[in-house]
């Protein structure tokens, strides 16, 4: 063999045996995602949501969105500040920071301002602006990715841990496909906190109905919405709610009979086929990030609202992405604010 060839040949080689064999961080297992329903039907495509309003803020990120009974809005960004503005987004106020990564929050009975931060826990936020953490971990083990909330009239803190393995880069729950979160239930009146469901495909949102007999949790990578029931006789078991989104699912928010659902993100169709196969992923994650994150797909905006039978009522989308990476939604009257994993704005939607 010529010298040449023999380079090439072993060059070949070794770059076989570094894709199939080089050791990895992760470890990929086999998971059938559910059916893609196609952006048809009750998921038609439209571009209502390209008459958004946007207003600018100090810094990206207004994950989540709530606002209290004086007509004060709250949202935390991604460099940890907790931003109080109006209704029409104008004087913006920052009145804390966690130094952490606020995610999704809501207005306790007693008035506190009750924040789900990624990095710091499930916190407290009083009149005062003083923080304290409520929970941080469960059982001696620490909390890594605590994201959504919602909380009943008794002062109940229904939560979401959304992953104990990836926590830094939320991708690799989607190259993995293990399952690691969790949802609990905290009591605000005796800091007792429960462990609810465990092995869970990164929940997220969560949202309490009108009779509070039951909420709805979102899996972003399970791509599910399912019913966790907290009263009757189907007290403390689920069942599924849709599991054929065409996106990935994150914050869940209820008003007047619609269960609001943001989609910050279109299915990777292409790549689907491949989670039923780990080590296919295996090679895959050997390869640079770059090629990795080709298959993000690209700028899409899209939120879901669905009645308590699971039926699509409103399908708002923007295939051009004006406002991206919606992740969250607050219906007040006829308004719906947004809020964006990325952005560096709030968006305003109207319904009329």
């Amino acid at each position: 063999m010529k010298p040449l060839k023999r380079i090439f040949f072993i060059s070949f080689l070794l770059g076989i045996l570094y894709l199939c064999f080089y050791p990895i961080a992760l470890d990929p297992i086999a998971r059938k995602t559910p059916p893609f329903p196609g952006l048809v039907g009750p998921y038609k495509t439209n571009d209502l949501l390209k008459k958004t309003a946007l207003v600018s803020i100090p810094h990206p990120g207004p994950e989540s969105i709530v606002a209290d009974s004086l007509g004060h809005f709250y949202t935390g960004l991604s460099n940890g500040d907790i931003l109080q503005f109006d209704a029409k987004g104008n004087n913006q106020v920052v009145i804390t920071n966690t130094g952490g990564r606020p995610l999704g929050m809501k207005i306790a009975p007693t008035g506190e301002l009750i924040i789900a931060d990624q990095k710091k826990g499930l916190l407290a936020l009083d009149s005062t602006n003083t923080l304290r953490v409520l929970v941080d971990q469960y059982k001696g083990e620490r909390l890594l990715f605590v994201d959504d909330l919602d909380i009943s009239k008794e002062g109940i803190v229904y939560f979401s841990n959304a992953t104990q393995r990836n926590p830094n880069v939320v991708e690799n729950e989607a190259w993995e496909q293990r399952a690691s979160g969790a949802l609990f239930a905290h009591d605000l009146s005796s800091g007792e906190t429960t462990l609810l469901k465990d092995d869970l495909f990164f929940p997220n949102g969560v949202a309490l109905n009108a009779t509070q007999d039951y909420f709805i949790f979102s899996e972003t990578f399970g791509l599910s919405l399912s019913k966790y029931w907290l009263k009757g006789a189907k007290k403390n078991t689920l069942e599924i709610f849709n599991n054929e989104l065409p996106g990935y699912p994150d914050n869940v928010t209820f008003n007047d009979g619609v269960f609001w659902v943001a989609i910050p993100s279109q299915r990777a169709i292409a790549i689907e086929p491949i989670f039923e196969q780990p080590f296919l992923r295996s090679v895959l994650l050997r390869l640079p990030e770059a090629v990795r994150n080709s298959a993000i797909p690209g700028r899409y905006s899209m939120l879901l609202g669905f009645d308590e039978n699971g039926a699509v009522v409103y399908n708002l989308q923007d295939p051009e992405g004006k406002y991206d990476s919606i992740t969250s939604v607050l219906q007040i009257d006829q308004l719906l604010y947004l809020g964006s994993l990325t952005e560096p704005t709030l968006g305003i939607y109207s319904l009329n």
